[in-house]
């Protein structure tokens, strides 16, 4: 009875702080500066881990299809291979659970000390807004950075998968490509890029709900921070899933 409790509670507050969000938008002009700064530092801040992270997910990726199929179909085949499961699954989906795991603790952190050492409730006394100030210019940055920083994952990831399919294993270059421009379809990049505009905005709100309702002081902190990385890496993965039915089915 009290899981269940607790879990309507939850849904409660979520549900409460992304209607006083949306709220907010009008008054988005507001913090202009604050979104620039939250854009830098989910955006930039986060640039050089995924092209790392993306480099590695592309050579994987070249290996797999490579190793496993070259022998079996032809190489425009396994340019088509590179393209879609990059584009369409692995960039928006590893990005985002790399930027979660880097920034949505941090988000959480940040807003649960600023509940508990009381200023959030300093903003609301000077009659400040605290969703226009505190969550709506992450949400917005979350939704721009992530997709920006998922076109730069695909294009480092196909060029890792390209350069270890043509210069490691020996594999014509000219099929793979013309097998990667035969396969691109523009349902791709709205499939890659709606995943990814969703993810932001789970990475944001997320991070953002249990930095704002955190209780317990400074160990309290440290749970909400967990807790966010942790909701995040389960949503991405369920949205993923409901948006590649809803787009393939």
């Amino acid at each position: 009875m009290g899981l269940i409790v607790s879990t309507l509670e939850a849904v409660g507050e979520f549900a409460l702080l992304l209607w006083n969000t949306i709220k907010a938008v009008r008054e988005a002009h507001r913090s202009l500066g604050e979104i620039v700064r939250q854009i830098a530092s989910i955006g930039y801040g986060s640039l050089l881990i995924v092209i790392g992270s993306s480099t590695f997910v592309g050579l994987v990726s070249g290996v797999l299809i490579s190793y496993q199929i070259k022998d079996y179909v032809p190489a425009n085949i396994i340019g088509l291979g590179i393209w879609k499961g990059v584009s369409t699954e692995l960039a928006p989906v590893l990005t985002a659970l790399v930027v979660a795991g880097r920034v949505g603790g941090g988000l959480a952190s940040e807003i649960g000390t600023m509940r508990v050492t009381e200023q959030i409730d300093a903003l609301e006394v000077m009659g400040i807004n605290p969703y226009r100030f505190i969550v709506l210019p992450r949400l917005i940055a979350g939704m721009i950075s992530i997709p920006l920083l998922t076109i730069v994952a695909t294009f480092i990831a196909v060029l890792s998968a390209l350069f270890l399919t043509v210069f490691v294993y020996g594999l014509p270059a000219n099929p793979i490509l013309n097998g990667i421009k035969g396969s691109f379809l523009p349902k791709d990049l709205i499939v890659g890029g709606t995943k990814s505009f969703v993810f932001g905005a789970i990475i944001s709100l997320v991070s953002c709900y249990f930095g704002y309702y955190t209780r317990g002081g400074a160990v309290g902190v440290g749970r909400s921070a967990m807790n966010s990385v942790v909701a995040s890496a389960i949503l991405i993965l369920a949205a993923d899933f409901l948006i590649s039915m809803y787009f393939y089915s």
